[in-house]
């Protein structure tokens, strides 16, 4: 079969995504890029001067498949399903998350974190079932609150995405996001610490239990 002499740069930003999944950041170059797509390096460099050029747009994709998994159904609340999906993200794509947050980290400002609420809103909306989940709770300490949360959220996914937590299972990171929510997020909607149960997990098609 003969391979197009051409590539359209969708095409090219797909085989960089597939390499920083199957080797990381530095897994990524021109000669690899053109070596996936079975091309010469002409057709990357008729698309991008350098890879760097490729950076911002592949953290894009990245973030657009970590919220695919945080907007799964995995329990019947919304906002334990929007943490489960980050750190099952960071266990079940090590690489796109190393990219994210360890090879190729965004900065986190102070204005970040103290309007997090909007980031929220921007990333999920307000009529999502997480946007409703996260309204029912009372405004006062809300944005603390989210704040908090991300950051346990995030120190657990880093410690799964090591491989330095030990047992990665399902019912473990959800027991551990219960617990912690028993502060963060229970307490916010007002129900209390038996409303979750790891019961509550649903099984779906390829899936989590």
């Amino acid at each position: 079969m003969i391979q197009p002499s051409v590539y359209s740069f969708p095409q090219i930003l797909a085989a960089a995504l597939e390499l920083v999944r199957e080797k990381g950041w530095e897994g990524v170059s021109a000669r690899a890029i053109a070596k996936k797509l079975g091309s010469s390096t002409m057709p990357i460099y008729s698309h991008v001067s350098s890879i760097e050029e490729l950076e911002e747009e592949l953290r894009e994709k990245a973030r657009s498949l970590m919220k695919e998994y945080q907007r799964r159904r995995y329990t019947e609340h919304p906002l334990l399903n929007l943490a489960f999906g980050y750190v099952t993200f960071a266990r079940d794509e090590k690489n796109l998350f190393r990219f994210l947050y360890l090879e190729k980290p965004a900065e986190v400002k102070t204005e970040h974190l103290t309007g997090m609420k909007e980031t929220f809103f921007a990333d999920f909306g307000e009529d999502s079932p997480q946007g409703t989940a996260l309204m029912k709770m009372q405004e006062s300490g809300l944005e603390e609150l989210i704040q908090h949360t991300w950051i346990f959220t995030h120190g657990l996914a880093m410690l799964v995405n090591s491989g330095s937590f030990g047992c990665n299972s399902n019912e473990t990171i959800l027991n551990f996001l219960m617990n912690a929510g028993e502060a963060f997020y229970l307490w916010g909607i007002g129900e209390g610490r038996d409303a979750l149960q790891v019961e509550d997990l649903q099984e779906e098609p390829g899936g989590l239990i």
